[in-house]
Formats: structure tokens, C-alpha cells, sequence
């Protein structure tokens, strides 16, 4: 993630993080009185599949990379999502993780709209065992802009698949406002290539926006690999995974039909991030569904 695109999204958080929860948000998606039978508890995430979008500990890697990278493997993490190198070399990360037996599928990068810039981005991630790169935060004024980004999303997309690799495309809650009579995250949905380009979902932002994720799932089935896990307190606010009103049981119980395959813990604020990082771990790996 470069500055102007980490500047950017701190921006929009502080902002979003202070508004109410989403009107008429139901009790379907949230963790209380859930109408009609309750699926059937039992499954598990696979661990190997629990991963942290490092975002959730950027003032650690700061300050240690190594540091932090080892009390996460401690935990139990098998996958880290990363949110810049913080000055390491693609190769010497790669060593570490190794050495820690840690894998990165995906990591939040800018998608430059120069070839070469972004044939140096592919290598990089090629370098680091990723299958994706993920355009973290994107805006728009008018439907123009995303119908212009659904474009450069499928030509990155080309140029990935060449390398093996693919794009996704990660979700705040602004992209299921109408413009027009139209939500942005739809136009992304129907013009992407399904063969080229991935998505994030948020769960914590869909929700916000007061968007049910099972019924993203209905409308667009296995275009959900990769996820993003938050907690949510009562007022809206962020909260460690395992905390406040979200039922991820319930979401995780389609998670087939999602085609979700990784589950990234986040944490967008930073109160006690190995704290978060610890209790999230711990919860996920108790959840059943």
C-alpha cells in the first residue's frame, strides 16, 4: 500500500468509524435472536486458512518486523496479508516467512496504471508465494470512475494471469450507496472478468452499509475468496472478532457457495493489536457453524 492510498483510506476510517450503524441493519447477518432454524453447528475453519491483514499490526512492524511476524506465527496465524514490506526486500521477506512457516496469498497494493510498474508489482508478488494482489480503498464521485476501474481491474487481471496470479478488489461500505440508482459495488460485480478478477469482502463494511454477505453470495457464488473478519460492538463501532452483534456462523455456513477459501482477522483502529491479534486467533478457532 503506498501513502497516498494508506492516507486516503485512514481518512475515509476516521470518518466512517464515528457514524451510527447502518439503519435497519437485521437481525439475519447479527449475532442475536436469528430467525428460523439455526444451521447446523459442527465444522470448523481449516487453521491453515486463518490468516491477519497486517494493517490490524502496522505500529509493531514498524517497529520490528521480524518481531511481529514471529509473535504472530506464536499465535497460530498460518497466513499473513500484507500492507507494504515496511523496507524489507521482497526475497528477505520471503526467508522469513519461510523460516516462520508463515504463507502470504495476498497482499494490498496499489494497481498501477503503467505496464511496467505493474509488471514490477506482479514479479514482487510472484517473489512472495501470493496468489493475489488486492486494491484495498477506491472512490468515486460518479459511476464513471468505477466502470473506468472494472477496466483497469480486468487489464490487471490479464496481465496477472500471465504470472499465475490474480487481482481482487477489497470493499469498504461506500460502494453499496446508489449513484444514480445504481451501487458501485454491482457495476464491479457485472463488468470484472470472473476469470481475472477476485473479491475481498469486508464483512464488517457490507454490513455497515447494511448489506446482507449471504445475499452477495446468492447474487455473485464464487467470487468471494478472500475475506475480511471484524468484529462490530453494538453503536457500529470496530471490535475484536468474537466481540459485539456479528454472526460469522451464520456467514460462514455459505461459505462455499462464496467460494471463500482465506479468513484475514483486521482490526481498523488500534487499541491493542496483540490483543486483537491473540482473542480474533482464539475465536475463529473455537467458532463452529
Amino acid at each position: 500500500m503506498d501513502r497516498s492510498t494508506e492516507h486516503s483510506r485512514r481518512g475515509f476510517l476516521r470518518t466512517a468509524t464515528g457514524t451510527a450503524i447502518a439503519a435497519g441493519a437485521s437481525a439475519a447477518w447479527m449475532g442475536t435472536a436469528v430467525a428460523g432454524t439455526p444451521p447446523a453447528r459442527g465444522r470448523h475453519l481449516p487453521p491453515s486458512k486463518i490468516g491477519i491483514q497486517l494493517y490490524t499490526m502496522r505500529n509493531l512492524m514498524s517497529e520490528s518486523v521480524e518481531d511481529t511476524l514471529t509473535f504472530l506465527s506464536r499465535v497460530g496465524y498460518a497466513e499473513v496479508e500484507f500492507a507494504g514490506l515496511h523496507g524489507y526486500s521482497p526475497e528477505r521477506m520471503r526467508d522469513l516467512l519461510q523460516h516462520l512457516k508463515l504463507r502470504a496469498p495476498s497482499s494490498h497494493d496499489s494497481i498501477p496504471s503503467n505496464r511496467d510498474q505493474l509488471e514490477q508489482l506482479l514479479e514482487q508478488a510472484r517473489t512472495l508465494g501470493q496468489r493475489w494482489i488486492v486494491l484495498p480503498y477506491f472512490a468515486a464521485d460518479d459511476l464513471a470512475g468505477y466502470h473506468q476501474l472494472a477496466e483497469r481491474l480486468n487489464w490487471a487481471g490479464e496481465a496477472a494471469r500471465k504470472h499465475g496470479l490474480r487481482v481482487g478488489y477489497h470493499n469498504h461500505a461506500h460502494e453499496f450507496d446508489s449513484l444514480g440508482g445504481t451501487r458501485p459495488y454491482d457495476v464491479l460485480l457485472r463488468e470484472t472478468d470472473p476469470h481475472l478478477v477476485d473479491f475481498e469482502l469486508d464483512v464488517y463494511w457490507a454490513i455497515k452499509a447494511g448489506v446482507d454477505p449471504v445475499e452477495l453470495f446468492d447474487h455473485a457464488p464464487g467470487r468471494f475468496p478472500l475475506s475480511h473478519i471484524k468484529g462490530m460492538a453494538a453503536d457500529g463501532s470496530f471490535a475484536d472478532v468474537g466481540e459485539g452483534v456479528l454472526d460469522y456462523g451464520r456467514i460462514f455456513a455459505e461459505k462455499e457457495r462464496a467460494g471463500m477459501h482465506h479468513y484475514f482477522v483486521e482490526r481498523d483502529d488500534l487499541p491493542h493489536p496483540r490483543e486483537t491479534a491473540e482473542d480474533s486467533y482464539r475465536h475463529l478457532r473455537q467458532l463452529t457453524f
